[in-house]
Formats: C-alpha cells, structure tokens, sequence
C-alpha cells in the first residue's frame, strides 16, 4: 500500500497555517516515524490520509488513485488509534469494544468472531476479554484501542503519541505489539516526539516543520541533525537505544 501526500496546504479560519506544502509518501509495511515540533502539523497530516481533514490545496493519493475515490476502501485499510484511548473505548468490557466496529456494520457474530480473538492476542490482551474497560490501565486501554483497530485486519496502523502517560512497562508492553504488527507485515507510522521509545526500531525517521516536511531518511542518517531539527536526541546512540533494559526485561 502506497499513500502520497502531495503539496497539501492548510489553512484555519483564524488565518494560523497548519500545513504548509506538505509531501511524503508512505509504503507498507515499513515503520515510521514521524516527529517535529509541538504545532509542526503531525497530527493534522495524518489526519487528511482518513478524509478527516480536507486540504485547502494538494491531494492524497493511495495506490495512485485519489483518496476521495477510495475513502471507504481506505479507512478499511488504515487504521488510526488516536492520542487518548479513551476517545475510542465504546464498549463496557475489553471483548465488546473489540466487537463494536463489526457490530456497527452490522456483520455476523460468526464472521468477525475469530479477527476479534486474533486482534486480542496480537495487542496482548488474551484472557482479557471480559475485563470492564474502565478498570483498565493506560497501557491496557491503549494496546485495546489497537486491538479494536486491527480488527478490520488493516494494512497500515497510525498511532498518534501512543507513549504519552505511559511508565516504562505499558511503553514496553505496546511497542512489542508494534513491533510484532510490523514483523507480521503491517505498517506502522508512529506520529510521536518521544524518540527515546521507539526510534531505534523504526526503518525511517520523517521530520516536520512548519507545516512541512524538512528532512526524512534513516534514523542513523538523521542522528546528529536531531537537535538543529528540534528534537530532543536521546542519551547515547541507536545502538544503546535498542538494548534499552525497559524493553528487554519483560517477557
């Protein structure tokens, strides 16, 4: 799957810029991560690949056809699991907020039943399933927001700052479900400014500015260039980034 954002320009009635001529193009199953500056865009970007946000100008295309042909195709296929779970969470236990998107659509309990199961142990929430929602922790509601977003069985899972209020456990707990999704051939972008989680794991780092995107490549191409980015660049290299105690020590 193929997504381009193409010179996207946004503008908001009180004149503030949003976007500013915004062009990246996103393939699966790579991992992504986007970053920038608080008021870079981030968030407002990825929200046009859902139809959420129209463009004052510029298009997205996926697979090469313009996103308003294929807007219903594509929210089957892109998954967006936004910055507060709770925003998401719609059931009273774990397993009927991962039945409610089949539900709405009114699809039979004998046809999503199993991609419900699936979604749950892909998240690492088996056994969960009647655990009420509310008595779940952050980690736990946000790893069930993507389970409730991989029933659909995307290809592609936009997490926007999935590590805010996160300890280093729920960090860890929801970056092995990442990193599992993307091994099994699904595409991640994490729309983030906490680095320090997961960029040792990303394949690509793009960086937003002002509405537009100022640099991308490698994680390792872009290292030293973080600060003059306005970034903050974590405590020793990749390397040491990757071997992080936090991530290796639970199961």
């Amino acid at each position: 799957m193929r997504i381009e954002f193409r010179a996207l320009r946004k503008t908001f009635p009180d004149g503030a810029v949003g976007l500013d001529g915004a062009s990246l193009s996103l393939e699966t199953p790579s991992f992504t991560v986007l970053s920038g500056r608080n008021g870079s865009g981030k968030s407002l970007l990825v929200r046009h690949a859902l139809g959420l946000e129209t463009a004052d100008s510029g298009e997205v295309l996926v697979d090469g056809a313009p996103l308003g042909t294929a807007l219903a195709a594509t929210r089957r296929r892109v998954a967006l699991v936004f910055q507060e779970p709770e925003h998401q969470i719609l059931g009273v236990t774990v397993r009927e907020d991962a039945e409610f998107g089949p539900r709405a659509a009114r699809e039979r309990p004998d046809a999503y039943s199993a991609r419900v199961s699936a979604a749950l142990k892909a998240a690492g929430l088996a056994g969960f399933e009647g655990r009420l929602c509310a008595g779940l922790s952050g980690g736990e509601k946000r790893r069930l927001a993507v389970a409730s977003a991989l029933v659909s069985e995307p290809e592609l899972i936009v997490l926007d700052e999935p590590f805010n209020g996160l300890d280093l456990a729920g960090a860890s707990d929801l970056l092995r479900v990442l990193l599992r999704l993307n091994a099994a051939g699904v595409g991640v972008l994490v729309v983030t400014h906490d680095l320090e989680k997961c960029l040792a794991h990303a394949d690509r780092l793009v960086v937003l500015g002002s509405g537009r995107v100022v640099r991308e490549g490698s994680p390792a191409s872009l290292w030293e260039e973080l600060p003059a980015l306005g970034l903050r660049r974590p405590p020793g290299g990749l390397d040491r980034l990757a071997e992080m105690s936090w991530l290796e020590t639970a199961p």
